[in-house]
């Protein structure tokens, strides 16, 4: 009899672990499902994205719905679920699948409130939708708050349970600070755009063919949100040489900043402005800068590069410029841009100034959105994208939306998160040239972690020069005369800055939060060259893991990047490698046991 006993409580035990196995593949689902929503780029962006993230979205409900039934309808289960121990299992288990059906609801609801208020949160000729941006608000909070409820934790669950419950934590707390950024952006961005009164903004139009740290300010625009609700108007345009500084600006420069950057002169050098990482420092310049220069203020800093252009011209569609045989739209706009414009222009062409197009450009794209209707959400989508990257960035003179932009990515510099754990590299033109339209680096990182918990980081730069070898003089490809000779050579300045903290070979200088190393490379047309850093960040190990922010500079194409993980006398869970494009800042986590 007892034997029997035993046979039956085996069969149901592998009844239960099957009924288990079927109920974790359901939520795996639904939590793929959930994630692709999340992570889709067009989400947000038109009633067609929204449509299909919620199809998403009621996919992962229909499959947590099948889990749920598949658990508490599991005689198995149930006969499993009354012994001591686990108990806790069965009950966490249904827990967890109703806390995916949750967070997926309230998704979808949030997603149905967007495109119910589709109408109330489009830019109308030029008007900025502040009472609907303020009801959109309220709702993405709340959303955010819903979710982050359901971050409960795994203690107590075992193996497969456990790994999915932390698997799900991490995607709903996820969401919910991203939602809560989202949040952020969006009520510092009524005030940013008038809806406290009017605003005065410098736009900085940054050339991606001539590298600083972002890039070189060649142009300008000012713009202005003005009236109730505020109305986006255009005030002016021009080259930066209009406005000239006989002395620099009274922005105090930090002293690792002078050290490093001061022989530029970034207080009163328009082309030297960004050449720090730290926009927060930049954009404070920029504002000194013109109110020097002109006799009046600004409330802030738009900056701008074509990669942000482009992403404008995506939410606005074509716009005619005059001088262009054809449209300027997302796809052209580097080309012609940055390229074909200064074909033809000598070396010291009286044409030069006059060629540098982007705020022609930006004044076409601010013209058609003063003209029609346009939905704020998919215009906040694309900018978002691009800010990501670092091609759209802003400075307020008002310290609360100040600490909003740095806190959320919109503006600062790379130490604004995690400064311990940070790396970012900028390669930087040299020579007076418009060569990095043809310069593509790449990075290769390999982390080393010893016994002692100290990581040893090295960062090896390839910077690939693709001017032609024979081309002749000009603008474009040079030489300047000062840091080249030849047509198409290259002068990189490689920066590199290191975790706060972290000691690198060679020295560094503590700037923009961080602790900055750099080189500065000849690199021939149609050459490469390569140049290794080495970092070393003490106490890298912590709480089981090793954890590194990579912050990109935005260059016209990403770099592309590889990261390798070595642990000595560690055993490392998952993968050890990651390669793609470095487009935005990314995060790379490592579990490492004994």
């Amino acid at each position: 009899m007892a034997g029997a006993v035993a046979v039956l409580g085996s069969l149901v035990g592998l009844a239960a672990l099957l009924e288990l196995r079927l109920a974790r593949a359901d939520l795996t689902s639904a939590r793929a499902a959930l994630q692709r929503a999340v992570d889709d780029p067009g989400a947000l962006s038109s009633p067609d994205g929204r449509a299909a993230a919620r199809a998403e979205i009621g996919a992962g409900v229909r499959l947590a719905s099948v889990a749920r039934q598949r658990v508490v309808g599991s005689a198995a289960l149930s006969a499993v679920g009354v012994v001591p121990g686990l108990r806790g299992q069965r009950a966490g288990l249904v827990r967890l699948i109703e806390d995916s059906s949750a967070a997926a609801t309230t998704g979808g609801n949030l997603l149905a409130k967007i495109d119910s208020m589709a109408e109330r949160t489009q830019v109308r000729d030029g008007v900025v939708p502040v009472d609907g941006l303020r009801e959109l608000d309220g709702e993405v909070r709340g959303a955010a708050g819903s979710i982050g409820t359901l971050v409960r934790g795994g203690v107590g669950l075992w193996g497969p349970l456990g790994e999915a419950r932390r698997e799900f934590d991490d995607v709903a707390r996820s969401t919910s600070s991203r939602l809560l950024q989202a949040s952020d952006a969006l009520a510092a961005a009524g005030t940013f755009m008038g809806a406290d009164g009017d605003r005065r903004y410098l736009v900085a139009l940054q050339n991606n063919a001539e590298m600083r740290n972002q890039g070189a300010i060649l142009s300008y625009v000012v713009t202005r949100f003005t009236g109730s609700p505020p109305r986006l108007v255009f005030d002016r345009s021009g080259s930066v040489l209009d406005l000239p500084l006989d002395r620099p600006s009274p922005t105090p420069i930090p002293a690792g900043t002078q050290e490093v950057f001061g022989f530029i002169q970034p207080t009163q050098l328009w082309q030297s402005v960004n050449a720090t990482a730290d926009f927060a420092f930049s954009g404070q310049a920029m504002v000194d800068m013109y109110r020097q220069s002109t006799g009046q203020s600004v409330d802030g800093v738009i900056a701008i590069d074509v990669p942000g252009l482009a992403a404008l011209l995506k939410a606005v569609g074509p716009v005619n410029v005059d001088g262009l045989a054809e449209p300027l739209t997302d796809t052209n706009v580097a080309r012609i841009l940055l390229h074909d414009f200064y074909q033809g222009l000598g070396p010291s062409s009286d044409q030069t100034i006059r060629k540098e197009r982007l705020g022609d450009v930006l004044r076409a794209v601010i013209e058609r959105l003063t003209t029609g209707a346009r939905e704020a959400v998919a215009l906040g989508r694309e900018l978002g994208n691009a800010a990501q990257g670092g091609h759209v960035r802003l400075f307020s003179a008002s310290d609360e939306e100040e600490q909003v932009f740095e806190r959320t990515g919109l503006g600062g510099g790379p130490a604004t998160s995690q400064p311990d754990r940070t790396f970012h590299l900028a390669v930087e033109n040299r020579t007076a040239t418009k060569l990095d339209y043809f310069v593509k680096p790449s990075v290769r990182q390999e982390i080393d972690v010893g016994k002692d918990g100290t990581a040893v980081v090295r960062t090896t730069v390839t910077v690939d020069n693709h001017a032609p070898k024979d081309g002749k003089p000009s603008y474009q490809l040079g030489p300047d005369g000062v840091s080249t000779d030849r047509p198409g050579d290259y002068l990189a300045w490689l920066l590199l800055w290191g975790p706060a903290g972290s000691a690198q070979f060679g020295g560094s200088v503590s700037e923009s939060g961080l602790s900055l190393s750099q080189y500065v490379v000849a690199v021939p047309a149609g050459e490469r060259r390569e140049v290794t850093f080495q970092t070393v960040v003490p106490d890298a190990v912590r709480d089981g893991s090793v954890q590194l922010r990579l912050v990109p500079q935005p260059r016209l194409e990403a770099v592309a990047l590889e990261v390798r993980f070595r642990a000595l006398d560690w055993r490392v869970d998952g993968a050890t490698s990651w390669q793609g494009p470095w487009d935005r800042s990314l995060t790379l986590s490592w579990r490492v046991r004994r």
